[in-house]
């Protein structure tokens, strides 16, 4: 693993993902096995002047011992000491980084109920940082750092040391590290995706019709439809934050009463450890009716009998196919990378609305709620998107899974 560009995947974290400010605290909640990175992201911050680095270490191992108790009530249940930990933080303008990733082996034998209430306590803890801190204004993201297990999942025919090499190399890729000047690069990214998100909030469709040969799917924006992504603006168009790195999609949030059709998934979705593969889901007025999966279906069913507004969807995202991790033709077998190499939708919480709404007030525009968000991947070759405008008229805006000519940048 080249070193240099090991410092300058931190350096991307702290001073673009972040933007870091002197004084700062850094908050990381990382898994055992990214040490090194972990020491190179201190190195950063620090050298960017952050008052203080405090790392809050996690075990899968550990995690699974737990998950596979027959009899674990607390599952899924944040601790006094979780919501403590995350509101000195937060309190505190702390930015925060979560490091993952991806094991298919260690949650095999762990019963589905209880992976999927884990995910919901872990969400909640996510959310409950994102609402204690955007007072602060601090930054806060997701990232991912190449571990035996994953390389292992990616790369299953090659030795653990090739695997790690080639996946570093893949990871360098996606997160522009490859680029001469990955910062600059970063800027490019961003001012482009601006540009897109502004040709979509102009045209203010009501409908996008997806159609390929596994999905045929009406799906309409919430009306005060607002496109995102790229980052998290402020006022100052200079100061922003990246939730995920890496991150290639636009995305707005669906009314949960208006998609009707079915759509398939493209890629194989992980879910806390276990796959999802070639499963589809039909639609009417909003809600999933029926499901299939070739693979996976009883973890799938988990998902969708979560709570009244799993079975719903929360977001539509729109990636080229020729997207730098798309290009690299790679199941990563992680949603924070398969999402941006693929066109996706996600069952659950709804991207939408201010945050000081109440729920009733986002049921009334039809955000949804529910306790998980779970993307899942949607984009293919020959995808066909197009948008319905107010008039009625139909115009392009995917061909054949890459961005109509109206919105090449």
């Amino acid at each position: 693993m080249d070193k240099v560009k090991l410092h300058q995947y931190a350096e991307v974290v702290v001073k673009k993902a972040l933007q870091l400010k002197k004084g700062q605290i850094l908050y990381v909640e990382a898994l055992l096995g990214t040490e090194e990175f972990v020491c190179a992201l201190a190195e950063e911050a620090y050298q960017a002047g952050a008052g203080d680095v405090a790392v809050n270490w996690k075990s899968n191992q550990l995690d699974r011992i737990k998950l596979s108790r027959p009899d674990a009530p607390d599952i899924g249940r944040l601790t006094e000491l979780d919501y403590a930990t995350i509101d000195y933080y937060a309190s505190r303008g702390a930015a925060f980084v979560r490091i993952e990733s991806p094991d298919l082996e260690v949650f095999r034998d762990v019963p589905t109920a209880n992976l999927q209430r884990k995910a919901v306590g872990d969400r909640e803890s996510r959310l409950r940082y994102s609402e204690k801190s955007r007072e602060t204004g601090a930054g806060s993201t997701i990232i991912c750092v190449p571990t035996i297990p994953w390389a292992k999942a990616v790369f299953p025919d090659l030795s653990p040391e090739e695997g790690m090499e080639k996946l570093w190399e893949a990871v360098f890729q996606c997160v522009r590290v490859n680029e001469p000047d990955p910062l600059a690069a970063w800027d490019n990214f961003v001012s482009n995706t601006r540009k897109r998100r502004e040709l979509l909030n102009k045209k203010k469709y009501i409908t996008f019709h997806y159609k390929s040969s596994r999905t045929d799917l009406y799906l309409s924006p919430i009306e005060d439809q607002f496109w995102c992504g790229g980052c998290n603006d402020t006022d100052d168009p200079d100061i922003y934050c990246i939730p995920n790195v890496p991150t290639e999609e636009v995305f707005t949030c669906p009314n949960k009463y208006k998609a009707n059709g079915y759509v398939s998934s493209t890629k194989p979705l992980n879910f806390r450890g276990r796959i999802i593969n070639n499963f589809k889901l039909t639609v009417k007025d909003g809600k999933v009716i029926e499901y299939s999966a070739e693979e996976g279906e009883d973890v799938l069913k988990s998902i969708l009998e979560t709570d009244s507004g799993s079975r719903y969807f929360g977001e539509m995202a729109l990636i080229d196919k020729n997207s730098p991790i798309s290009k690299l033709n790679i199941t990563f077998y992680t949603t924070l990378y398969d999402e941006n190499a693929s066109c996706h939708i996600a069952l659950g919480l709804g991207l939408g609305g201010a945050g000081t709404m109440t729920p009733e007030e986002k049921e009334s525009k039809g955000i949804n709620h529910s306790a998980l968000h779970v993307d899942f991947m949607v984009g293919s070759d020959d995808m066909n998107i197009k948008g319905q405008l107010a008039d009625g008229t139909w115009e392009d805006v995917f061909i054949d899974g890459s961005w109509a000519p109206a919105f090449t940048i």
